[in-house]
């Protein structure tokens, strides 16, 4: 994932309430590929490859400035990141050298990258916190690095390895 600490100021307390990753400690982020080789079975040479991977890609400039949502059993608020290109083309180069580990399990057909801001099939909770983060907005960052999170059990979500772009 491409964490965005700068977004995370503006939609932290909606995702610690509202996604199941952000009350496990996970910052606001773009995911790249979900899920990812497990921990256990995560080798050096997996590693290797991933930073190849990346060392293709530079820093690049990033606007959150409009939301999106996402209908469906799996209802999403989330903020849409411009330009969305650097990402698609990021998990697209990830997702070609790890054919096995297809983003998001491969379950859906369009990857659209995104950064959550809850999930909830409470239409209200989304409008509150569109009103809520909107008065953040627009937020410019810049995208500088990939992290690699495991799950640790009573700790939840935490940094494994960083990979600068």
């Amino acid at each position: 994932m491409i964490p965005f600490e700068r977004v995370d100021a503006a939609v932290s307390r909606w995702r610690r309430t509202y996604t199941t990753d952000g009350a496990d400690g996970m910052p606001a982020h773009v995911t790249l590929i979900y899920p990812f080789v497990d921990d256990s079975q995560l080798t050096a040479g997996d590693l290797g490859a991933l930073r190849a991977v990346l060392s293709a890609f530079a820093p690049f400039d990033v606007c959150f400035a409009t939301f999106g949502r996402f209908e469906g059993p799996s209802r999403v608020l989330y903020l849409e990141p411009d330009p969305v290109r650097p990402f698609a083309d990021i998990i697209d180069a990830i997702a070609e050298r790890f054919p096995a580990h297809p983003p998001f399990g491969g379950e859906f057909d369009t990857v659209v990258p995104h950064l959550t801001v809850a999930e909830t099939d409470d239409t209200e909770v989304f409008d509150d916190a569109e009103r809520d983060v909107a008065r953040h907005l627009p937020i410019a960052t810049r995208a500088t690095e990939v992290h690699l999170m495991e799950h640790r059990g009573g700790e939840g979500w935490c940094m494994r390895d960083c990979i600068s772009l």
